[in-house]
């Protein structure tokens, strides 16, 4: 009877653990059910979707459209917001799509955050890993700081004689209202668990040790800005170094101390890329931005709509509300 019992509760707890298994293995092949759903409806709706990124493509010349060669613009400061979402989706495209032999980036930026920078550097060495094809820079007024960090790492950059180029380096700016905060009796209190909790704070000066602090920070992200130009323009560090102290150079300039290749256009850079790597009729789309553009004209107003008229002391609000000091990849601050 026992054993009869003992072989009950094994069959029991066979049958329970055979539930849980089965229970288990089907969540999860609801959940990946589920995923593949949410990416296939995310493509269908950036592909059909007007104000995608990605959905509107120009034809710039006719040819094999299994052999493509596309073209992309970085337009502005680089940090968070549409232009860099808009430009990490093309990245994105271009990644994906196995007919895209080519890769030619327009570059019109001052630069901008450092975190940007590099995420854009990243992906584009992740095409030309990946996907064994070339990526070309071509600047057009301005390509300094990060704007140059992000072309450092392509195949072949191009500028004409007046781009402004280079400003290899990084800041960081903070402001101190301690002497304002004087005059009108106003002090800044904060409570922390470290010396370093609160500096650049806005409510006082910072002290040697802070600014300390904060220059190993940026020297830190200046290590990795010569590195990336190091290892994209085949030069030496201490080649690198020599350039880099956050001046910018004309197209002419920068050609003569090898930040780059070429003084020329798109259209260069195009019949360039169709030799040097034996395209043969390829198709070159542009991706057009005018919808992207449109919609973000509309967030723009509601900014422009809902600005409070300005006092000094507003001001002061407004200006401590701003981000806490960053390391940035900029020319012009």
């Amino acid at each position: 009877m026992k054993k009869n019992k003992s072989k009950r509760w094994i069959a029991v707890a066979i049958a329970l653990l055979l539930f849980v298994a089965s229970t288990i293995v089907s969540n999860r092949g609801e959940k990946q059910a589920e995923k593949k759903s949410e990416e296939l409806k995310n493509q269908y709706f950036n592909q059909f979707n007007p104000f995608s990124a990605t959905a509107n493509k120009k034809t710039l010349e006719k040819g094999d459209s299994k052999n493509k060669i596309a073209v992309l613009s970085y337009e502005g400061a680089i940090g968070d917001g549409q232009v860099y979402d808009d430009f990490m989706d093309q990245l994105d495209d271009v990644y994906n799509d196995d007919s895209v032999k080519g890769v030619i980036m327009q570059v019109n930026s001052p630069g901008g955050a450092v975190y940007n920078s590099e995420q854009i550097a990243n992906k584009i060495k992740k095409i030309q890993k990946d996907k064994k094809i070339p990526v070309f820079t071509v600047m057009k007024t301005m390509a300094a700081s990060g704007g140059y960090y992000i072309s450092a790492p392509t195949d072949k950059i191009y500028a004409s004689n007046e781009t402004l180029t280079g400003s290899i380096g990084v800041i960081m700016s903070s402001t101190s209202f301690q002497g304002l905060f004087e005059k009108y009796g106003i002090k800044q209190q904060n409570i922390t668990t470290g010396k370093m909790k609160d500096a650049g704070s806005a409510g006082k000066d910072m002290t040697d040790e802070q600014k300390k602090y904060f220059q190993d920070l940026i020297n830190s992200s200046f290590d990795r800005f010569v590195k990336i130009v190091s290892q994209g323009r085949s030069m030496k560090e201490d080649e690198v170094r020599k350039l880099a102290d956050g001046r910018v150079y004309d197209g002419a300039q920068a050609k003569n101390n090898g930040l780059v290749d070429k003084i020329g256009d798109l259209d260069l850079a195009i019949e360039d890329m169709k030799k040097d790597f034996k395209l043969n009729n390829p198709e070159v789309y542009q991706y057009d931005n005018d919808m992207a553009s449109f919609s973000r004209f509309f967030s723009k107003a509601e900014n422009l709509l809902n600005k409070n008229s300005s006092s000094d002391l507003s001001i002061i609000k407004e200006l401590m509300e701003k981000d806490s000091p960053l390391p940035m990849y900029y020319y012009g601050k």
